[in-house]
């Protein structure tokens, strides 16, 4: 697993939304939604709903969280 893509999973996680998560890790929203989605193609699992109003942790994505922070 990259490191990199677990960083972007916190900060779509904290942040709420990829915008939210691009300004704090200073790259693209395109890059973060990219290196999400190619995380969640690695695991095989959705780790989050796609709200209108954001981005909400799944089950599989809250189990994540204290593992990434780690």
């Amino acid at each position: 697993m990259n490191w990199d893509d677990m960083r972007v999973f916190l900060a779509v996680a904290r942040g709420g939304t990829l915008s939210a998560a691009a300004r704090r890790l200073k790259v693209t929203q395109p890059t973060v939604g990219r290196r999400l989605r190619m995380l969640e193609e690695t695991l095989a699992v959705r780790l989050f709903d796609r709200l209108p109003d954001g981005f909400a942790p799944t089950a599989a994505g809250q189990e994540l969280i204290p593992l990434a922070e780690e």
